[in-house]
């Protein structure tokens, strides 16, 4: 009509993403650009180190958030002939699938393109994707109003007239008694299993944080999330159903499988914990090579401590084992030299965890003084660090020596 507004008819359209799951990638893409941008502008080998490790830990988190919110800890898909819709005789050709997350069920209704159906549903468009929350409570038994949130909507999805498939899909979620209780189990292991990924999410944040201080107690809180990711599968494969879901059709059964949220919590649990203990390794192995790995200043995690004489010589007797080998082996029968009983000043490990460690103590830098304070061209080094505690102390330093590491 003319002078009038035009109007149409709405067009309705089944959901193609997930707009949560895919606003989650796109946030850690934008993030790990931005962080790459950043990394360009720095030099040198700590570079490569600095985008592996970027790109592991935001591969982490994303794999975190999209299984915590995504649809596909179980899946199944079959091709069968099913009746389209209550009081029509019409069967249609269609792919039925059902994706199972931890807070909701999916169910899928697509019309296959060879399918030869009567004249009056040629011109049909039939494609359905359906969400059907159980976030969080189970409800009062029946569909009525403080029922649970999953009935409520399978009420709802019969009055607006959905697909006899789509609601006898759901139908079995909806059953709660007589043995049939898949809704309330595969409630309940969602449940559990989103408070485990949940819990893992700040782990991961404390990892990274902490390795920016201290390696070690990033390692253990990379064990930790690993060790809640896989928390999460375990508690969703024992809790979510005694027996299988099997749901007939006329031409097949609808059986489900885990899906790839489910693999990648498991493998992303996996790896941290591997991670972990690696980083943790090297932590108590090679601690300087992994300081300098994340950027942090080896002398950070030592300080000053003054050895005993009977510590001295347990320190000593331990790192003159090799040599004394070496020296007997050259020229049989010669004696090894000592040294004189006195204090020395060395890096000690700030540590709990001292039988696995490779060296607990770390000769310090030499103190370099000048002779005069208008002649700074010849220094002059009070402690110039030793290959190890038994070389022998030359006489015109051994008292400065030891006045100078006297507690």
């Amino acid at each position: 009509m003319e002078n009038y507004p035009t109007m149409f008819p709405p067009d309705k359209t089944a959901v193609t993403v997930d707009v949560l799951e895919t606003g989650f990638i796109l946030a850690f893409v934008m993030l790990a650009f931005c962080l790459y941008l950043v990394i360009l502008g720095t030099s040198g080998n700590y570079q490569y180190s600095l985008i592996l490790r970027v790109t592991l830990s935001l591969l982490i988190g994303a794999i975190l958030m999209t299984s915590n919110f995504g649809q596909e800890w179980e899946i199944g898909k079959i091709k069968t002939r099913t009746p389209y819709k209550a009081g029509e005789p019409n069967e249609i050709t269609a792919s039925v699938g059902v994706k199972i997350g931890l807070r909701s069920v999916n169910v899928t209704l697509l019309r296959s393109e060879n399918d030869e159906s009567s004249d009056n549903l040629k011109g049909e468009k039939i494609d359905y994707n359906e969400r059907f929350s159980w976030t969080w409570d189970q409800g009062r038994f029946g569909f009525g109003p403080y029922a649970g949130e999953l009935q409520r909507s399978f009420r709802e999805g019969q009055r607006k007239g959905l697909p006899l498939p789509i609601l006898w899909i759901v139908d079995y979620f909806t059953i709660d008694g007589e043995g049939i209780r898949y809704g309330r189990f595969y409630r309940t292991a969602g449940w559990y299993a989103h408070i485990a990924m949940w819990s893992a999410f700040p782990c991961w944040l404390l990892a990274n944080i902490l390795f920016f201080s201290v390696i070690r107690y990033g390692a253990y809180f990379t064990v930790l999330t690993g060790a809640f990711q896989v928390l999460a599968c375990i508690l969703w494969a024992v809790i979510r159903n005694p027996t299988e879901l099997n749901i007939p059709f006329e031409n097949d059964e609808l059986t489900t499988k885990y899906g790839a949220n489910f693999w990648l919590s498991l493998a992303s649990g996996i790896v941290c914990i591997i991670l972990g203990i690696v980083i943790l390794f090297f932590d108590l192995r090679y601690p300087d090579n992994i300081s300098v790995f994340f950027g942090i200043d080896p002398l950070s995690d030592y300080e000053e401590y003054h050895l005993t004489p009977s510590e001295l010589e347990v320190v000593r007797h331990t790192r003159s084992k090799g040599a004394e080998q070496d020296v007997e082996m050259s020229v049989p029968n010669s004696p090894v030299e000592t040294t004189q009983e006195r204090t020395e000043c060395v890096l000690k490990r700030r540590t709990t965890v001292t039988k696995a460690q490779r060296s607990l103590f770390r000769t310090p830098n030499p103190n370099v003084t000048v002779t005069n304070e208008y002649d700074d061209e010849m220094p002059l080094y009070l402690n110039v660090p030793r290959r190890g505690f038994a070389d022998p102390i030359p006489e015109e330093t051994t008292g400065s020596r030891h006045n100078l590491y006297q507690p």
